[in-house]
């Protein structure tokens, strides 16, 4: 791999395979690490929906993969189509790791799966996870036609996704990509994307370029395009199932992954977000779905109680990091009642800025920062439950919306806080 800005080099023997294939004109980059008993159940499907959608369309699967043992390879060389398939060498921090989540090295991967989409001339690159098993046969079709045929430079996943699902992103990814760069995207992080040739060339020419760390790739690209004024458009693909053994389940550390991945590009690119005001709804295809009633019951009192003794055990954390009239507000919340307890928008959003300026500044040392973060998330979360849990469909996108705004509403406190 080459250093940050520049096209990845590509071995010689994926060099070789790409120069067998020819010009492909839909690319598809599946990152894989011993995914192989799911790749076939959802990733096999949307690969068959090209042959239904596109069946004129030359197109190829590249395969990078961080070093399988379970025979994922073997398994994509078999999936019916034209197929490059490369290996990288993951990070060692990463593969030390007990237990690793997710793909070792996944940003890397990204890099360079969007250096072989560009060598086989692709005019769009459909990006799909290996261990999403909901993936439907026109997965693929809704996110690349509008790159094809609408000119389109990136296109993110819409779900269909029970109210209580995804609640960080919709309490405080979504809200923060909002207020950052403009543009009300409902699944920033959604797994599932497509880039157009052109947005390619920019992105792998362009100096500012990860080339370290976890999940930056995708936040960078957002705002680069959004900053560089490419055109945007979501998709709706239906409910998104994962199925793995490798998937993060700790929420703190979640939390401190996701949320220190969107602080870190906050940091490195400034320009990207600082004299952004305002936000514009991003154009979707397919047909919008509200959010549905949860199948279970949700643990209220559980989050009230993780809240409660947050407020007990990390105060001394939280006035590091929170200003002091936040603090005061966020320690004045009434938790006698979790019936009556209510998080204000408003607060929430300046205890986000509060967190992304302690971590700007190197408050406190920044893991413990970011996972002191949970507590508080959790009791936003509750609030929006006990809000919500009798409204509509259409009651609940109301609330969420209103969450965004807020965030919106209150982004001088955080610029002019920032230097």
């Amino acid at each position: 791999m080459t250093d940050a800005g520049r096209a990845p080099t590509l071995s010689p023997e994926i060099e070789r395979q790409l120069a067998a294939l020819g010009p492909r004109e839909i690319v598809v980059g599946l990152p894989t690490f011993n995914n192989a008993a799911t790749v076939a159940a959802g990733d096999g499907d949307g690969l068959a929906g090209l042959a239904a959608h596109f069946p004129d369309v030359p197109a190829a699967l590249v395969n990078v993969d961080a070093g399988s043992t379970d025979g994922t390879a073997e398994l994509l060389a078999d999936a019916g189509l034209p197929v490059a398939l490369a290996r990288h060498e993951a990070p060692l921090a990463e593969r030390a790791a007990v237990p690793f989540h997710g793909i070792p090295g996944r940003d890397a991967a990204l890099r360079l799966t969007f250096g072989a989409a560009r060598r086989l001339d692709g005019r769009v690159l459909v990006l799909l996870e290996a261990d999403v098993t909901s993936i439907g046969s026109d997965w693929i079709e809704r996110l690349a036609r509008p790159v094809l045929e609408e000119k389109a430079d990136l296109v993110l996943p819409a779900y269909v996704r029970h109210r209580y699902e995804g609640t960080m992103t919709n309490l405080l990814i979504a809200p923060m990509v909002r207020a950052l760069f403009g543009r009300r995207l409902r699944q920033p992080l959604g797994g599932a994307w497509a880039l157009s040739a052109r947005l390619l060339d920019h992105v792998l020419a362009h100096s500012d370029l990860p080339s370290t760390g976890r999940d930056l790739i995708d936040l960078w690209v957002t705002g680069r395009a959004i900053a560089d004024q490419f055109a945007l458009r979501e998709a709706w693909l239906g409910p998104r199932r994962v199925e793995s053994r490798t998937r993060m389940t700790d929420l703190p550390a979640m939390v401190a992954r996701v949320l220190g991945a969107l602080f870190t590009v906050m940091e490195r690119y400034e320009p990207l977000w600082l004299g952004v005001t305002g936000s514009e709804p991003v154009p979707a295809s397919g047909e919008p779905v509200a959010p549905g009633p949860a199948p279970t019951t949700v643990g209220v009192e559980r989050m009230v109680g993780a809240f409660r003794r947050g407020v007990r055990d990390l105060v001394e954390i939280w006035e590091h990091v929170l200003a002091p009239e936040t603090l005061g507000d966020v320690l004045s919340l009434d938790v006698r009642d979790a019936g009556a307890y209510r998080f204000p928008d408003p607060l929430w959003a300046r205890v986000t800025y509060d967190f992304a300026l302690g971590h700007h500044y190197g408050v406190v040392h920044r893991d413990h920062l970011l996972r002191s973060l949970v507590p508080l998330y959790l009791g936003r979360t509750a609030a929006f439950v006990l809000a919500t849990q009798a409204a509509s469909g259409a009651q609940t996108e109301a609330a969420l919306e209103r969450v965004g705004a807020a965030f919106e509403r209150q982004k001088p406190y955080l610029v002019e806080r920032w230097s």
